[in-house]
């Protein structure tokens, strides 16, 4: 394997072409039609989403092979219905948690085991690269076993193939695909989570029933960290002015239950738009139909976010301690709206002592001229 090439792009909005880092062989390590692998990867929603292009890669090379994937078991009735997934192995992240589980958890481990070795699998792509991913891999006692060669809490032991990927600043989902040439993967081909004609009209229905008319822009606005969320009232800001000069009275807030706070407290600030809220009020394969028909989403940096982005639906991501070069909705990070702070990307979960200054400080005008632009270039996809 080789170091990233010179001309690798590094600016603020460029993503790497993984066929210029040299990881491609001309070969796969094994011959999988026909064969059985079995693909790690358990969370979060956002990484999930972005894997979802590698398992196309995967049965798009190798069509008779049968492609198991292993996932948390929340996750796991978005990735079960797509095309190219024949099964998937679900996993309860809260009864195997952290370096230790395998010694506090001996009788869910065991269960487990007997699950994986009953796969019979021929390899493992473990995208994941933990060390309780790596000894899934382990296991299954596959005789091909491929991650990451920097993979955290030392993984990478329990590989056969032990790959070298591009240094951060590096998207996700490019750095799945270096490790997915292995198998002599071409590009992905696809990167949508395959939503059917069913579900895209089983979202109207919602939709007409809770009230909405109008351009359809779905608002998610929370995060797993704390430092991600941009402030509710500047939402509103957003919202109201996307309804002055852009006649969108309906925006939609979705997002999981956890989420019902903020998107009470947009509800309240708007004054002139009338937002339709439906968090926690969508399963995972309701919000991405509901995202797929979307004209655009305005979001935090977000699962949400990728699930749009997967979809091909514009994105308007408003980002903070993050960078976007590593975490950004793919294919859109000119559609970013950074927030300004001299310790930006800080990537910390917890504001290291500017009081949020990166979001706080973010003008809603930014955010809704970016919006707009969006909207206005969004033909109706519904």
């Amino acid at each position: 394997m080789t170091a990233t090439p010179a001309d690798a792009p590094t600016g603020p909005g460029a993503q790497l072409n993984p066929q210029s880092f040299g990881c491609f062989q001309g070969s796969a390590i094994i011959e999988l039609d026909n064969k059985r692998l079995l693909l790690i990867k358990p969370s979060a929603l956002g990484d999930v989403v972005q894997a979802a292009a590698t398992a196309w890669a995967l049965k798009a090379r190798w069509p008779g092979m049968h492609l198991t994937w292993m996932v948390n078991t929340q996750l796991e009735p978005l990735v079960a219905p797509l095309a190219c997934v024949d099964a998937t192995i679900g996993f309860e992240r809260s009864r195997l948690r952290g370096i230790t589980a395998p010694l506090t958890g001996r009788a869910e481990l065991k269960s487990l085991t007997r699950t994986l070795r009953h796969g019979r699998f021929d390899a493992v792509l473990d995208l994941q690269g933990l060390f309780r991913s790596g000894l899934f891999a382990w296991l299954t006692g596959a005789p091909h076993r491929v991650g990451q060669r920097t993979a955290r809490e030392g993984a990478w032991i329990f590989y056969t193939t032990r790959v070298s990927t591009p240094p951060q600043p590096v998207h996700a989902r490019d750095r799945y695909e270096v490790l997915a040439r292995e198998f002599d993967c071409a590009p992905p081909p696809r990167q949508d989570l395959d939503v059917t004609e069913a579900e895209r009209a089983d979202v109207k229905v919602l939709l007409t029933a809770a009230g909405h008319e109008g351009p359809l822009v779905a608002v998610c606005p929370g995060a797993r960290w704390e430092t991600k969320v941009y402030p509710p009232e500047k939402f509103a800001a957003v919202l109201d002015r996307m309804g002055l000069e852009a006649d969108v009275q309906r925006p939609v807030l979705t997002g999981s239950p956890d989420m019902a706070d903020l998107c009470s407290r947009i509800e309240t600030a708007c004054v002139r738009a009338k937002p339709v809220n439906l968090c926690g009020k969508t399963s995972l394969r309701q919000l991405t139909a509901l995202l797929d028909i979307s004209d655009l989403l305005l979001t935090c940096d977000s699962g949400p976010m990728h699930l749009a982005a997967a979809q091909g639906t514009r994105v308007c991501a408003v980002l903070g301690p993050t960078d976007a070069r590593r975490t950004g909705p793919y294919g859109q990070l000119a559609n970013v709206v950074h927030g300004k702070c001299e310790l930006m990307p800080c990537l910390k979960r917890r504001c290291p002592g500017l009081g949020l200054k990166c979001m706080r400080g973010l003008d809603e005008a930014r955010v809704a001229e970016k919006s707009l632009a969006l909207l206005a270039t969004t033909a109706d996809k519904a």
